[in-house]
């Protein structure tokens, strides 16, 4: 195949030539050894925009249908594989934001660096992580808040695992799950996991039509930092525009990686819990407030991210975010 020729030879593939391999790569149509061959190329050369764009079309376009609102939709997930194994912060963000008002459709999978992915911890509390796609637009339109279970909207990601389990390194792949969101969100605050990566992946949502994102690396993790600086790419009408953040830009104080240290999904679920009805720790309260605070600062619904963040300590403070939960649980009972 020409294009696992052009990479062998170290050249970069276009958006369309890589969107073209990876249409043959989801179809089965690909041997292990093409795709290792593939995979390995663009990790030996550094996988760039265009070929990380070309990629997640063809995963767009091959998974299953999702009918989004036509209102702004926003996610928060990060790349994974920083080792940190904190409290799932994106997920409990979401979920905050949704009982805010903003429309998320988070997109995740299970555990990749910690011991609870988004999908356990969701799954922890009752709700569903493999609904058909007309509820979970259902609970989309009624709730502001759906889950998307990678797998279960991608299966032809399934020929790229015996060549990702030999290799056992980080690939291409490792980028595309915050990029193939069926839900096409214009938004996303987008946690990756070494921060040379921040610009790739803020290129990247803006070569597919994304309209506003932070890409974020938080001293270490795939999130925004409360121990140290975080590095920001913005994307906004059109332009990327660098620069760093840290606790006092939201207003909050310092506070270490211990302090947001996670467990099992059981436990992480726990933790949840307690955000949301107000009764957490200052750390893991502001850890998920930051968060909030740049989807409300992205969605324009705050002029600033120390604004943004007040407003989210006061909705938590207020126990609404945890009432909204339990009616999210209630129509996941049916």
């Amino acid at each position: 195949m020409q294009a696992i020729h052009q990479l062998l030879a170290g050249e970069e593939l276009s958006a369309k030539a890589a969107e073209k391999l990876f249409d043959h790569l989801v179809k089965g149509e690909l041997n292990d050894i093409q795709i290792t061959a593939a995979l390995v190329a663009m990790k030996l050369r550094g996988e760039q925009p265009p070929e990380m764009a070309g990629a997640a079309q063809a995963l767009r376009r091959a998974a299953k249908t999702f009918k989004r609102p036509t209102r702004l939709v926003i996610d928060s997930c990060g790349t994974g594989g920083d080792g940190s194994n904190t409290m799932n912060i994106s997920t409990t963000a979401a979920l905050v934001a949704a009982s805010m008002g903003l429309t998320v459709a988070k997109h995740g999978n299970r555990s990749v660096s910690s011991r609870s992915g988004s999908a356990d911890v969701l799954e922890s509390l009752g709700l569903s992580v493999t609904q058909d796609p007309e509820v979970a637009e259902r609970q989309l339109d009624a709730f502001n808040f759906c889950f998307l279970f990678a797998p279960h909207y991608h299966p032809g990601i399934r020929y790229a695992m015996p060549s990702r389990q030999t290799l056992k390194t980080r690939t291409l792949f490792n980028l595309l799950g915050p990029l193939v969101n069926p839900a096409r969100p214009d938004a996303q605050v987008l946690g990756v996991y070494d921060p040379s990566w921040c610009r790739p992946m803020a290129e990247t949502l803006r070569l597919l039509g994304c309209q506003r994102a932070m890409v974020v690396h938080g001293s270490g993790l795939d999130e925004i930092a409360l121990h140290g600086e975080t590095h920001v790419v913005e994307l906004k009408d059109g332009e990327l525009h660098d620069y760093t953040l840290s606790p006092d830009t939201f207003g909050v104080e310092r506070a270490s990686i211990e302090e947001l240290r996670g467990g099992d999904a059981d436990f992480n679920a726990k933790l949840l819990q307690n955000v949301l009805a107000g009764t957490a720790t200052e750390a893991q309260l502001n850890a998920v407030a930051v968060t909030v605070a740049a989807m409300l600062y992205i969605a324009n619904q705050a002029a600033s991210l120390a604004e943004a963040t007040a407003l989210v300590r006061e909705h938590l403070a207020s126990g609404a975010a945890l009432t909204h939960l339990q009616k999210l649980q209630e129509f996941n009972r049916g």
